[in-house]
């Protein structure tokens, strides 16, 4: 993304996203449609983490969450949209002789197309380049990323072959060994299989209550609403009070009530109901989690490889969720519902760990702050002005190679809780 810059990388994969949506209106085959889903999914896969890295860019540590939250909020917005558009799409069945669920991809890829388009004008790929800022502005958004996120001096810092930076290679290495990675990786596993139930498998869900396909479109409306406030006021909360770890456990218990409620309930009306429990914990744990493990690496290299890693480790959970459903057993879903709540007790084990584990690294760093800084310190002669010159020439290098090489292990990046 740095390379070819944001206001190009992501707009294009809206674009290409839109093209093959729009393709799947057109497939005859079972073999087409998988064709076109694989290239979906590849596609897909790289947006949600990107624009993640995107917002960090542009919004401090303690006001990520709820951006986080206005985008992925949109899913929600889409999930209203689409049970309304559908009913209504549905009936040009027949119209230029394409059946009425390819009516839904032609219209739905066209238009993501084009916000596509809009996006390529648009969107800026840095601070410096957005155009609807003046320059007293972007100095002052600059000044408070700074201001909030002691690593952004190596940015600002060109070290020499003296100091040279950590590779990417290293940088990925440091994020995949992190224990608080590692957690967050499991942790976004659970949350995607969780969510995965409920964002693809809802409509089938309350179809097996007897509902006619459009009543269900109709009926998937209002718990997917519910969820659109949730996940903003938990945000919104969260970044408040800087409360990532209660945010995503309340979500998470708020899911496993839920999922409890359709397992063990035989009558369809409640069921439904545990809807209105379910989804909103499950989305709601989405941002918590984005912004936890965002907020908590550095510098830009490892925080861009802890987003890819939980991403990947949630498209598996995603995957194994539709195996897990297809093997299931309507209407009552025992399988999957019963996994759901194993793994909502699992997230909300692995946020207390997570909590515990990051309270104590930042007590063991800031007890051997000396020590740990230490190979990045030099001694001043305190003799010749021009030589004290060099010599604090010298520790702005090395203090933004230490920010490089340490990164959310340097003593005085704060972790969030």
């Amino acid at each position: 993304m740095r390379r070819i810059g944001a206001g190009v990388h992501i707009p294009s994969i809206v674009i290409i996203w839109g093209l093959v949506t729009f393709l799947q209106g057109f497939v005859k085959s079972y073999h087409e449609l998988l064709v076109t889903r694989f290239f979906l999914g590849l596609v897909e896969g790289g947006l949600y983490p990107t624009i993640v890295l995107y917002l960090s860019m542009f919004y401090t540590r303690t006001e990520l969450q709820l951006r986080i939250a206005f985008f992925f909020s949109t899913v929600c917005l889409a999930g209203v949209a689409s049970g309304l558009l559908t009913y209504a799409i549905i009936k040009l069945d027949g119209f230029w002789g394409h059946a009425g669920w390819s009516w839904v991809f032609l219209i739905e890829g066209f238009v993501t197309v084009l916000f596509g388009i809009i996006g390529l004008v648009l969107l800026p790929s840095s601070i410096k380049e957005a155009k609807f800022l003046t320059k007293e502005e972007k100095s002052v958004i600059i000044a408070r990323l700074a201001r909030n996120d002691a690593s952004n001096p190596v940015l600002a810092v060109n070290l020499t072959k003296k100091y040279p930076l950590k590779s990417t290679t290293q940088q990925v290495w440091e994020a995949l060994k992190s224990p608080q990675v590692i957690i967050m990786t499991v942790a976004h596993f659970l949350s995607a299989f969780n969510i995965s139930s409920l964002a693809y498998f809802a409509p089938t869900i309350i179809n097996s209550f007897g509902y006619s396909p459009r009543a269900t479109q109709l009926y998937s409306v209002p718990p997917i609403a519910l969820s659109f406030f949730t996940l903003l006021g938990v945000s919104y909360l969260s970044d408040h009070y800087q409360a990532r770890g209660l945010a995503t456990i309340f979500g998470a218990v708020l899911s496993v009530i839920g999922f409890a409620l359709f397992y063990i309930s035989e009558d369809y009306k409640v069921r439904y109901g545990s809807l209105f429990i379910s989804m909103p914990g499950a989305y709601a744990v989405v941002p918590s989690l984005a912004a936890w493990a965002t907020s908590n690496s550095a510098p830009y290299r490892r925080k861009a490889s802890t987003i890819a890693i939980t991403a990947i480790s949630g498209g598996f959970g995603g995957l194994l969720c539709v195996w897990v459903f297809v093997i299931a057993s309507k209407p009552r879903y025992y399988l999957p519902t019963g996994l759901s709540i194993a793994f909502g007790v699992a997230l909300i084990i692995c946020c207390i760990l997570n909590t515990i584990w990051l309270k104590r690294a930042q007590e063991i760093k800031s007890r051997r702050r000396n020590q740990i800084l230490n190979k990045f310190s030099i001694q001043s002669p305190g003799a010749d002005s021009s030589v004290d010159e060099m010599v604090e020439n010298e520790r702005a290098l090395l203090s933004a190679q230490a920010w490089d090489h340490l990164g959310d292990q340097h003593p005085d990046f704060k972790y969030t809780f």
